[in-house]
C-alpha cells in the first residue's frame, strides 16, 4: 500500500488528526521544558560544586536525556508532517522542521563539547589528578583544570541554550498553528 494511501486512511477521521496535532505539540512541549530544566536547575546546580566532581553527574544526565530529546524530535517530526500533509497548516511544518534542525546543529556545535567533556571522564583526555591540599589542584594532563572544565560547562550550557531557544520557536509555531484564530480560518 503506497503511504499516501497510508496517511489519508490514517488522516480521514477528525480524531486522528487531533491525536496527531496533540502528539506533535506534547512532544515539542516535553522537548522545550526538559531542554528549559538543563539550562534553568541542572547546569546551575552543576557549577556550584567541584567541576570534577560534578563531570559523572553532567554525564548521567546527559545520558538520559540524550535517548528522551532524539526521540521527542523524531515524534514531533512523525506526528506534525502528515498533520501539514492533511490541513495545509504550515505550523505543523515549521514547527516539526525547527525541531528537526536541532539534530544538526547538535551535531556540529554541542556534540564536540560532549566529546571532551566525556573524554575527560574517561580518561581519554587525560587523568585528573589531585594537588597537595586535594582542592583547586585538579589538572588533566591535556591541561584540562578545573578552571577549564567550569568554561566547558558555561559553553555546553550556552550551546545548549540555542536548543531550548530552537524548541521553544517550534512550540510557538505549532501552538499558533493549533490555537490562532487567524490560523485555524486560513487553512481550511
Amino acid at each position: 500500500m503506497p503511504l499516501q494511501t497510508v496517511l489519508q486512511s490514517l488522516l480521514a477521521s477528525s480524531t486522528s488528526l487531533v491525536a496527531l496535532k496533540t502528539l506533535t505539540v506534547g512532544s515539542i512541549g516535553l522537548f522545550a521544558g526538559q531542554a528549559l530544566s538543563y539550562n534553568a536547575v541542572i547546569m546551575p546546580a552543576l557549577r556550584t560544586i567541584p567541576p570534577l566532581t560534578a563531570l559523572p553527574v553532567w554525564a548521567k544526565s546527559y545520558n538520559a536525556g540524550k535517548n528522551i530529546q532524539v526521540g521527542l524530535i523524531f515524534t514531533s517530526l512523525l506526528a506534525g508532517l502528515p498533520v501539514y500533509y492533511k490541513t495545509g497548516n504550515a505550523f505543523f511544518l515549521m514547527g516539526p522542521l525547527v525541531m528537526g534542525a536541532i539534530i544538526p546543529f547538535t551535531m556540529a556545535f554541542i556534540m564536540p563539547v560532549n566529546r571532551t567533556l566525556l573524554g575527560i571522564l574517561d580518561g581519554t583526555e587525560g587523568k585528573a589528578t589531585t594537588g597537595k591540599n586535594g582542592k583547586n589542584g585538579h589538572q588533566s594532563s591535556h591541561g584540562k583544570g578545573e578552571g577549564d572544565l567550569n568554561e566547558l560547562y558555561v559553553k555546553w550550557d550556552l550551546l545548549h541554550f540555542g536548543r531550548t531557544v530552537m524548541s521553544l520557536a517550534a512550540l510557538g509555531l505549532t501552538l499558533y498553528g493549533s490555537y490562532s484564530r487567524h490560523a485555524l480560518t486560513m487553512f481550511q
